[in-house]
């Protein structure tokens, strides 16, 4: 699994290589031409060039090929992409040759430099979030992936710690686990004078073990806990008793995505299926879902174009565990107008590489964003929708999903104001 997917939150990363053309593979040697009825020619050596700190075990496991098994056309380009999408790649070409009566594998990259820490500064709608994440998508030459975060939200501290090992032991299990930590204000009714006001204290963390039982696609299980402490009521206000809760958590996952130096194009989404099996103090169980597809498609002329939705329904107003809360797609919400329980949207953004550097590509990006919530009086209305257009300058970094940098200007549509934002870390 790639690094795209995991923050949201921390929401960050992945992309990559694309190679020449690549020579026929002996896909008919002698004996299966004289014999139909002959089995396929075999993989009878694997020979991998440019591996220093990747362990050649991970390679093969990456490339999904290894000693023993039947060659078919199609499979060195396969491998290839195969690759190129763990985004840890330069220049990355799979050859087969001729070996008796059977195939060699020759592969060849450069490895990349997968220890990155990218500064997080946002701003928009006048809160400002600040930090830096640590991103290591190589770690000890397993393709596992550590992803350290930690944020100052208008003041309030947070952290958020994720690791993925996309192949357990060498075998098609994953293992997931992700630690949080969050300190804020909630309540407020009057922003400089945080009446009304509380703070909460959010620590937990999700482990999960997933299998991977198609070529792109993934299921998981796992178990969430969180506890939420309270404190510093002001102006006379009672804060919530300090509760906990414990949630089974399901996962479908599927990354077609495919990635090359300069394209991108492919369909890619997540399904996350929620239930309450445990609650302590004033919490209740609850039930959740939410849902997330994004296609992309590089075109000959360099130019992307990138579609997104998203949906989130729970039984409870306030869902708030997920980093990648779905509204964070959305460049002009208003984090105070809605607390969603019920929540369909999109996005379309169109991006036109201007120039290019090793790492980066700088792009001049029109969009639009769109979306249907449900508010706090549990009412569906269209002068409820989020509707917003206008244009961003974003530069992307090749080895992550989210621009590194992006300044936009947004008008929206049901609020009748222009709407600007920074980031640099991370996309809204």
């Amino acid at each position: 699994m790639n690094v795209r997917t995991a923050i949201a939150a921390a929401g960050l990363i992945a992309a990559l290589a694309a190679p020449a053309s690549l020579p026929a593979a002996p896909a008919d040697p002698p004996a299966a031409a004289d014999n139909p009825l002959a089995p396929p020619p075999r993989i009878v050596a694997v020979e991998i060039e440019g591996a220093r700190r990747t362990r050649r075990e991970t390679v093969l496991l990456l490339a999904r090929v290894r000693e023993g098994d039947p060659w078919r056309e199609g499979l060195a380009e396969e491998a290839r992409q195969e690759l190129a999408n763990a985004g840890i790649f330069y220049d990355v070409t799979v050859t087969p040759e001729p070996a008796g009566g059977g195939v060699k594998l020759r592969i060849a990259f450069r490895e990349k430099w997968t220890l990155i820490p990218i500064p997080l500064v946002t701003v928009k709608d006048n809160e400002t979030t600040w930090g830096a994440t640590v991103v290591e998508s190589n770690l000890f030459g397993t393709a596992s992936l550590l992803i350290a975060t930690l944020a100052v939200r208008d003041g309030e501290p947070g952290g958020r710690l994720l690791y993925i090992d996309p192949h357990l032991r060498g075998s098609l299990f994953q293992l997931f686990g992700a630690l949080t930590y969050i300190d804020e204000r909630r309540e407020v009714w009057d922003a400089d004078e945080e009446t009304g006001s509380y703070r909460q204290k959010t620590a937990g963390g999700t482990v999960a073990v997933g299998y991977r039982f198609a070529r792109r696609t993934s299921a998981s299980v796992g178990v969430r806990l969180a506890d939420f402490s309270f404190s510093e009521p002001r102006e006379g206000v009672v804060p919530p008793e300090d509760a906990g809760e414990r949630a089974l958590v399901l996962m479908l996952r599927h990354e077609g995505t495919d990635f090359d130096e300069e394209r991108r194009r492919g369909l890619s989404g997540e399904l996350r299926l929620e239930f309450g099996i445990e609650a302590l103090g004033d919490e209740v169980g609850r039930a959740a879902a939410d849902a997330t597809a994004r296609w992309a498609h590089t075109f000959a002329t360099g130019h992307t174009l990138e579609l997104a939705g998203y949906g989130l329904w729970t039984d409870t107003v306030d869902y708030e565990e997920s980093a990648r809360t779905p509204t964070s797609f959305l460049r002009g919400y208003d984090a105070d107008r809605f607390r969603p329980d019920r929540l369909l949207g999109g996005t379309v953004e169109y991006q036109l590489p201007v120039a290019r550097f090793r790492e980066a590509t700088f792009s001049v990006v029109p969009f639009a964003d769109a979306a249907l919530l449900r508010d706090a009086n549990h009412a569906f209305a269209a002068d409820d929708a989020q509707v917003d257009a206008g244009l961003a300058l974003a530069a992307y970094v090749r080895r992550v999903a989210l621009p590194v940098l992006q300044i936009y200007g947004a008008y929206g549509f049901s609020t009748g104001e222009t709407l600007f934002g920074f980031a640099l870390g991370a996309g809204f």
